[in-house]
């Protein structure tokens, strides 16, 4: 940056500010996949989607972006040292936000294939039983695939 003081030539600092940007669109597109994945293994828990997990993702967007304001203040001071040529700021933070989003993911597909998921359609089992034969039958079939499962 102190080049461009010197020089004037504005393609040092252009570049550093597109490298700013896609670390910001990259931090965005994380927390989407964290949103879908979080959505779809709802989905495949058979729960009711709500607008909290919306509100939760565009929170912890706000978080984020105050990190990365934050790195952005840090690298503005380092790009008036000498070696301090890229964003190494913003690129640390960005990484460090897409491992968090990337645990969180791979959490998310880890409950969706788990036995858990499959825990909503007994609960709706048990409480469409009417009378205490049908609840029989449903404990009989219970056990039967506990039988099964443990015998794996």
């Amino acid at each position: 940056m102190i080049e461009f003081f010197v020089t004037g030539d504005f393609n040092v600092i252009q570049s550093q500010v597109y490298i700013i940007l896609a670390m910001w669109v990259i931090m965005v597109l994380a927390v989407c996949i964290d949103l879908w994945a979080g959505t779809d293994s709802a989905k495949a828990r058979g729960e009711k989607i709500y607008s909290g997990g919306l509100r939760r993702t565009f929170s912890k967007l706000g978080d984020y972006w105050r990190i990365q304001v934050m790195a952005l203040i840090f690298d503005l001071i380092g790009s008036c040292i000498d070696w301090y040529t890229l964003p190494f700021a913003s690129m640390l933070v960005t990484a460090a936000i897409v491992l968090i989003e990337g645990r969180s993911v791979w959490e998310n597909e880890r409950a969706k294939k788990s036995q858990v998921a499959k825990l909503p359609d007994a609960i709706r089992a048990i409480i469409q039983c009417a009378d205490a034969k049908t609840a029989e039958q449903l404990l009989d079939k219970l056990k039967k695939l506990d039988d099964e499962t443990r015998t794996k």
